[in-house]
């Protein structure tokens, strides 16, 4: 998990100055910036230091590697959306189906902010298959673990005061970030009445499910 010390500290361990903080700040929003505009461009931790206008020297102390920014920029990006604090979590209720709904449009409305074009062309910039994403970017796939783990508690959150079936809710917990992904892909190719008919169905069938 992050940690204040963390964001205080270089790769080495070193402490931060205020200057050393506000650059770190810096490469972390620009990074954020590049992953969001998805060009194209092969993820680069030099386009980053570039575009930051630091030397590449300085972004190797900040995060070490390419592996340690990506997974700074995941941290960067749990912090963002709340996800390790449930306290600022909005109160929850109404029916099921009102519940399911809620969670499919907070995630349809992410996908479409910067952030969440982020951790998508991050997770489509990474290595398929699992032993390999491990082996190449360990820090990264423990910080996109726990970037997807918030989401995960989030929805356990918005069910959690209701008789569920247990297993059915870990099951449409992994569910709603797929096939939420999934629409997405469609956002620039489909209508918005095609869009949104596909996300109530989607939740409407959740709903029965559940229920």
């Amino acid at each position: 998990m992050h940690t204040e010390a963390q964001a205080m500290q270089s790769a080495a361990g070193t402490r931060l100055n205020r200057r050393g903080r506000e650059t770190r700040q810096r490469l972390l929003d620009v990074a954020i910036g590049c992953l969001a505009e998805g060009s194209g461009e092969p993820l680069s931790a030099n386009r980053v230091a570039r575009e930051a206008g630091v030397s590449w020297g300085t972004l190797k102390h900040q995060f070490g590697d390419i592996d340690g920014l990506w997974a700074a920029v995941l941290i960067e990006l749990t912090d963002r959306s709340g996800g390790n604090s449930p306290e600022v979590w909005p109160r929850v209720s109404g029916s099921i189906r009102d519940r399911v709904w809620e969670m499919v449009d907070a995630m349809w409305t992410i996908l479409d902010t910067p952030e969440g074009r982020a951790v998508e062309t991050l997770r489509g910039g990474l290595p398929t298959g699992q032993t390999e994403r491990l082996a190449d970017f360990p820090l990264t796939a423990a910080a996109m673990a726990g970037y997807e783990d918030a989401w995960l508690r989030a929805f356990e959150y918005f069910l959690a005061d209701l008789s569920l079936d247990p297993d059915k809710v870990r099951g449409v917990q992994r569910l709603i970030p797929m096939a939420m992904r999934g629409i997405n892909n469609e956002r620039r190719l489909s209508s918005p009445a095609e869009l949104s008919g596909a996300r109530h169905c989607l939740v409407d069938a959740i709903a029965v499910y559940l229920e």
